[in-house]
């Protein structure tokens, strides 16, 4: 190789990773981050529900009106299941579901928050639907606008890379409509005031007219 090309593609590796350098750097940490997701069983009356906790943080100091506070902090949870018309040995859900919850405002100085998530009873026994589930991408909206993706969003057993997780959010955007509705955040469902840490205060657009 040529002392001048050499020279270049050396120039050109050092700009390179200057410029990464930087871009990390100055790239600020999302608003509000995902801290961890649990699934349970819940039971209300005779019937077991199956419950979705999803944790999540902000952070200290990001809000523009009042630096304790994040207004208007929305959750997404999408979630595949295999339903009970799946065949044995299926790789790939063939149900879906989504819901979304909008807290009024998150404070960045209280530590987790909690957004649950449910599905009712006849669906969790007709599904036979236990334990941690395999499929599932949590998204994060501040005042309309959605926040990126982390690692903790969704398995990273599961879904490997980028392009994976982008065909599931394809699915569901595809397929989850039929059941909206199916999967209910807490307010909607018998569990409106109990758990630990409490629930935020939501909005609520149905009460509104």
């Amino acid at each position: 190789m040529k002392p001048l090309t050499r020279a270049l593609l050396s120039a050109c590796v050092v700009a390179v990773s200057v410029i990464s350098s930087v871009s990390a750097q100055t790239t600020p940490p999302p608003l509000v981050e995902v801290r961890n997701v649990k699934f349970n069983t819940a039971r209300a009356g005779s019937g077991s529900w199956y419950e979705a906790e999803v944790e999540v943080q902000g952070r200290p100091g990001s809000a523009s009106d009042n630096r304790n506070f994040i207004d208007r902090v929305k959750v997404t949870l999408n979630l595949g299941v295999f339903s009970v018309k799946s065949p044995p040995g299926a790789k790939i859900p063939d149900t879906y579901y989504r819901a979304s919850a909008e807290a009024v405002a998150l404070e960045t100085t209280g530590g987790k928050t909690v957004f649950r998530f449910y599905l009712p009873p006849e669906i969790v026994k007709r599904d036979q639907i236990t334990g941690d589930q395999k499929f599932y991408l949590v998204e994060l909206f501040v005042d309309g606008k959605a926040l990126p993706l982390t690692k903790y969003h969704y398995p990273v057993s599961t879904f490997s890379s980028t392009d994976i997780v982008e065909s599931f959010r394809s699915k569901v955007a595809s397929e989850a409509g039929v059941n909206d509705g199916v999967m209910l955040p807490q307010y909607l469902t018998p569990f409106a005031n109990t758990g630990s840490p409490p629930a935020p205060s939501f909005i609520r657009i149905e009460n509104t007219r």
